[in-house]
C-alpha cells in the first residue's frame, strides 16, 4: 500500500511528538529471500510493543533496520520525527549514538568494565563530560533495579 504523501507531509509535525518510531513500506531481502516484504509499524509515546514470530519471521531483520544497523531495501524509517533511512553514514552513527540504546539478547557487555562503565560508553565515545554521563549512567541502572551493582 502505497502511504498519502499530502497525508505523509502534513503529518510531519505530528510524528515528531506522538510517534516515537514509524516503518513505511519497508521490504527487506537476502540475495533471493525477500525477509520483509511492506512492513509498516507505528510505536507512540509511552506504548509497549512486543515483536512475536515463528524463529525466521523477520523479527530480528526489522529491529535491525528499525535500530539502523541494517538499512531497508525501500520504505522509510523514522525515530523521533526524523527520517532516519535517508541519512548519511556518519550523520546516522551520531544519531544512533544519541538516541538509540539496545538491549542485546545476548548481552554485549565489556568484561573488563563495571556496570557503570559499560552505560557510559556511548556517552564516552560522544566525548560527554565525564561527571554527568558517570550521573546518568548511575541514575539509569537504578531505574532498572542495579543501583545496588554499580561496580559489578
Amino acid at each position: 500500500m502505497q502511504p498519502n504523501m499530502a497525508t505523509h507531509e502534513a503529518g510531519q509535525n505530528a510524528l515528531k511528538t506522538e510517534h516515537v518510531v514509524r516503518a513505511v513500506a519497508l521490504t527487506k531481502a537476502y540475495g533471493n529471500l525477500t525477509v520483509l516484504k511492506g512492513v509498516n509499524l507505528e510505536v507512540m509515546r509511552g506504548e509497549v510493543v512486543a515483536i512475536v514470530g515463528a524463529s525466521g519471521a523477520g523479527k530480528s531483520t526489522l529491529l535491525h533496520l528499525l535500530g539502523t544497523l541494517d538499512r531497508p531495501d525501500s520504505g522509510e524509517v523514522w525515530i523521533a520525527g526524523e527520517r532516519v533511512s535517508d541519512l548519511t553514514k556518519t550523520r546516522l552513527d551520531a544519531f544512533r549514538n544519541q538516541n538509540i540504546g539496545f538491549v542485546f539478547q545476548a548481552h554485549h557487555l565489556l568484561a573488563e568494565f563495571s556496570a557503570l562503565e559499560n552505560v557510559m560508553i556511548p556517552g564516552m565515545i560522544a566525548a560527554r563530560p565525564e561527571g554527568a554521563l558517570r550521573q546518568k549512567a548511575a541514575a539509569l541502572l537504578d531505574s532498572l533495579g542495579l543501583g545496588s551493582r554499580l561496580d559489578h
